[in-house]
């Protein structure tokens, strides 16, 4: 079972597409705030090594699981 209750924690991460992080640097000065959120949500669980993506609602995407 995968959570992100805790914060900080190692499961979610944010991931921006390069076409996202290239909209975001278009202004000289970057505050933390003005930063918005991806939009996908990426977990990934240290134990079997998958990775979730979930939208910005939080309705699963897809599950990528590694090769053996």
């Amino acid at each position: 079972m995968l959570t992100n209750q805790l914060d900080p924690n190692d499961t979610e991460y944010y991931v921006y597409s390069d076409r996202e992080w290239c909209e975001i640097q278009k202004n000289e000065y970057i505050h933390v705030l003005d930063i918005p959120y991806p939009r996908y949500n990426v977990w990934h669980c240290e134990k079997c090594g998958r990775i979730t993506l979930f939208d910005d609602s939080y309705n699963l995407v897809k599950v990528y699981k590694p090769e053996e």
